[in-house]
Order: structure tokens, then sequence, then C-alpha cells
């Protein structure tokens, strides 16, 4: 009787996770779909999962119509610069936290920690202001140097990455006459590659989503981003938003998320399960 409510318990988890999962990826599905579909068609055609005559001339359409490859390239070197400057500076702040000592340590940690208790929208007028000052307005120096300023959080999950790690590992290193700086690459680092496989995807999707501070430094058409750049299809030329050009640049801004997080899956789950070595 056990095993069969036992049973009955998992056959229900797993039909809830499958729900819950179709739940979630019908709205990528929708718009790939849409992306596909001709752009006068989206919204008359009857019913179908997938169109009958799939068709790139939505991509070809925005391309057309707006400088989606120059956003495609701002966003990746936004993203991609924003994350690896939030790296470079919550990882080593992390193993300093971690596993070495100095005058007002915990103090200094507790204040990178209290900064993600601050909204992000307090800072926008004081940073709008030093953007400005420094001729960094409309450029993406503006967008990716403040961007990289908000780095509580990976400081904080860095130094958890570096917790798990034996101290016996470094007091055997300081035994070998090995200096902070190779504890930290060539024993540390190694050691934490899933903790910086995941910070490095949670850096991107957040860099890669910017919208309100992009809106607010990016001023000319082709130095938009794509998050701020899909709202020029709602509004051409006081027409009918162009809903299917609009999902294939969705599709193409979603991409290099989900790939991204592909390759990094197996460090993810290693990262969560407590597996830091993995």
């Amino acid at each position: 009787m056990k095993a069969d409510a036992f049973a009955r318990r998992h056959l229900v988890s797993h039909v809830l996770l499958a729900v819950a999962t179709l739940l979630a990826i019908f709205p990528l599905f929708w718009m790939t779909t849409t992306a596909f579909t001709p752009n006068e068609l989206v919204l008359t055609k009857a019913f179908r999962f997938w169109p009958d005559e799939p068709s790139l001339a939505n991509f070809r359409m925005a391309f057309a119509e707006q400088p989606v490859g120059a956003w495609l390239v701002n966003s990746v070197v936004i993203a991609s610069l924003v994350t690896l400057g939030k790296l470079a500076i919550a990882f080593p702040a992390g193993f300093a936290f971690a596993h070495l000592r100095f005058a007002g340590r915990e103090w200094l940690f507790r204040a990178i920690i209290a900064t993600m208790a601050f909204p992000v929208a307090i800072g926008i007028v004081p940073l709008y202001v030093g953007v400005s000052l420094t001729g960094w307005y409309d450029t993406r120096a503006g967008v990716i140097v403040p961007s990289i300023a908000y780095v509580g959080f990976y400081v904080f999950f860095a130094r958890q990455a570096f917790k798990t790690l034996p101290p016996e590992m470094f007091e055997a290193a300081r035994l070998d006459n090995a200096g902070p700086f190779r504890q930290f690459f060539q024993i540390a680092l190694p050691n934490v590659v899933p903790a910086i496989a995941s910070l490095a995807v949670v850096s991107f999707m957040g860099a890669w989503n910017i919208y309100l501070w992009a809106l607010l430094v990016l001023d000319s058409p082709e130095k938009r981003t794509l998050a701020i750049g899909l709202k020029a299809f709602t509004s051409l030329d006081d027409v009918e938003p162009l809903w299917g050009p609009m999902m294939a640049v969705a599709l193409l801004s979603a991409l290099p998320v989900l790939v991204l997080f592909a390759f990094a899956q197996r460090f993810i789950m290693a990262a969560f399960s407590g597996k830091v070595g993995a």
C-alpha cells in the first residue's frame, strides 16, 4: 500500500511538472511560430501550432526597417563586457573575504552586502548626471561601467563558493610560499568553475535585458540594444504594429541566452547542488 501511494504521488508530481514545463515553454514556442509566419497572417490566420508555409520574410523586413544588426552587436558587446567586469571584481573580492585576513574585512563585507538593499532606481539620477558629465552619454561605456558597479550579490555568491573550499588547502599553499595571487589563480579558481559559470549566465542575462538604464543613456537609433529596439516595431509610421518582425527580433534576442544556458547548464546544476568543484 505504501508503495502504491508513493507511486501515485510520484506520478502526480511528474504530471504537474510536465504541465508547468509546457506552460513555461509555450510563450517561446508561440514567439517562434509567429516569427516564421508572414506578418499579414499573424492576426488573421486560423489557429495553428506551426505555419503552413514558414517564411523568413519577418527577419528580412526587421533588418530592412531597423538597424537590427547594430542592435545585436551592441547587446553582445555590452552584455559580454558587463559580465567580464562583474566577474573580474566579484571573484577576487570573494576570495579575499573568504580566505584572507585584513583589517575591517567583516565591516567592508557587510557594507557591500548592504548595497543589495537599495533599489537600482535610487541611483539613476546621480548616475545619469555623472554619465553626462563624463561624456559617456549615448555611448556603450555609459551603459557598461555603471552596470558593473552593481556587484554586491556577485561578491556574496563568490565568497560563499570560496568558503566551501577547506582552509587547509590555502594553509598548505602558504607553507609552500604561495602568495595570495598564486593561491587565487592556481588553487581557488579551478575549484569553483561551476560558480563562475553560474554567475556568468546570471550576469549575462541581466546585462542582455537591461532596459531602463539603456533607454535613458542611449539616444541614437543605431546605438540601441535589442531590448530597447523592440519598441520601434510598435510605432512605425503610425501604422499597425509589425508583430511578425517584432517576434523575429525577439527570437534573435532570446537565442544567445538560451545557447549560453544550454552550454552552462551542467555547471549551474553543480553550483546550486553544492558541488562547486564539479
